[in-house]
């Protein structure tokens, strides 16, 4: 067993996202098959393998938090039951992911402190090239043992230094926000009530160039007059939440998180405008916003602002909950939804053929609509994951992006429960006294 540090994009997950409500991200993925249980298993195994930062065991030693890296026997691969799990348990095989299977589909279980969703991706789909391979589809390019792995993304950002002044930056704690008025489920549940908003991808990718805009800032587009619509928001100012992948950026490659995020901002004259005004003028937003130097900037708040009580010296259990309070009770002030959006997913000529299907999910608990989205197979999957039951919001969301985009579809997936993961659950490991 090697001890080893984590890095801080996946390491500020431990202390914003435990607890009864962690950030648990679910992966589901159908093929055009009956999933074969034994040959998943072995492959899950080689993939743990190869992907060394997702075969980690957090650990706390000398009061912080520390990663394990461990050889994994016996994968964590159950047949789906809907049973909920505890991450870094017995219930895991002691490991911060699972796998459960059911006739054609396959769901991977992350706490998001391993990766962001273009991770999960990456490691889902060097799954299915051993499984494929295993069942005798040949010419499958399978990867080295322990050749994808985490990187200290943001402290390489932050010992290169800042390249410029931030600019253009919209602060939402200046403003009057808009928030969801909705009764939630609370804080005592994992429950989330789930819908699923499926886009033709040629007609939405024709609407977006066309606006001179890109597939973001056109659901933000759809999203705001949906909401408008629904709610009485008045002057108020809605903001989604939105995660941009830090790799193009800043050019390096990473199979752990690699990620910042920023304010979209959806006003009272946005109304105004018709979608290809909408979509333009927050894209442009959005290009304001993500330039290298306000990333920077991003990237160095958040690092100090959890390291200052991190390094406390005080008892962990007591350094997460402060921390994780903290940052929820700022995102609900400062966003209205959020949205993370992975991009075209393909896994290859091999491999592409024989999955169907791709949706993701994350529990909602900081703001109460969190939406997933990736494009597969020629269809955008918006997983919209709702802390509370009423689906007014997400029909009126659909209505408004089926009436310019035809073939639009909206599917029901009722109650879902996510996992659960505990800091009294991690192990804690004391550091050897020097002789």
């Amino acid at each position: 067993m090697k001890i080893r540090p984590i890095p801080f994009s996946d390491e500020l997950f431990y202390w914003l996202r435990m607890g009864k409500q962690p950030t648990v991200v679910d992966v589901h993925c159908t093929l055009n098959k009956s999933v074969v249980p034994r040959e998943l298993k072995v492959a899950l195994g080689d993939a743990l393998r190869v992907h060394t930062n997702f075969r980690i065991r957090p650990v706390v030693v000398g009061n912080m938090f520390r990663a394990a890296v461990c050889d994994v026997k016996n994968p964590p691969l159950f047949k789906e039951d809907g049973r909920v799990r505890h991450m870094g348990t017995d219930d895991t095989r002691g490991l911060m992911l699972y796998v459960t299977y059911d006739e054609n589909h396959i769901t991977l279980h992350f706490f998001h402190g391993l990766s962001d969703f273009r991770g999960f991706c990456a490691f889902l789909n060097t799954m299915l090239r051993f499984y494929f391979h295993k069942l005798g589809k040949t010419g499958i390019e399978l990867p080295e043992p322990d050749s994808k792995d985490a990187i200290p993304c943001f402290e390489n950002i932050l010992e290169a230094g800042a390249p410029g002044q931030p600019l253009g930056m919209f602060n939402p704690s200046d403003h009057d926000i808009f928030h969801i008025p909705e009764e939630n489920f609370g804080n005592k549940t994992t429950m989330q009530h789930i819908v699923e908003i499926d886009v033709p991808i040629e007609p939405l990718l024709a609407l977006s160039r066309g606006n001179e805009s890109s597939v973001v800032p056109t659901i933000h587009a759809f999203m705001g007059r949906a909401i408008r619509k629904t709610y009485d928001v008045g002057e108020k100012i809605i903001v989604g939440y939105t995660p941009v992948d830090l790799r193009p950026i800043f050019h390096f490659e990473n199979s752990g998180n690699s990620s910042s995020n920023f304010p979209i901002p959806y006003t009272e004259k946005m109304d105004r405008y018709d979608l290809n005004e909408r979509s333009m003028y927050l894209r442009s937003i959005l290009d304001i916003q993500s330039q290298p130097e306000n990333l920077y900037m991003k990237v160095k708040y958040a690092r100090d602002a959890i390291m200052a009580v991190a390094e406390k010296p005080l008892p962990i259990g007591l350094k997460t909950t402060m921390i994780t309070n903290g940052g929820r009770k700022l995102d609900r002030e400062i966003y209205t939804y959020g949205i993370s959006y992975a991009g075209k997913i393909r896994f290859g000529d091999e491999i592409d053929p024989y999955v169907t299907s791709l949706t993701a999910c994350a529990g909602s608990y900081s703001y109460p609509l969190w939406i997933v989205a990736c494009e597969t197979g020629g269809v955008l999957r918006m997983v919209l994951t709702q802390a509370y039951e009423s689906d007014t919001l997400s029909r009126n969301i659909y209505r408004e992006i089926a009436d310019a985009i035809p073939g639009t579809g909206f599917i029901d997936w009722g109650h879902y429960h996510f996992d659960e993961f505990y800091v009294k659950d991690v192990r804690r490991l004391h550091r050897k006294k020097k002789k």
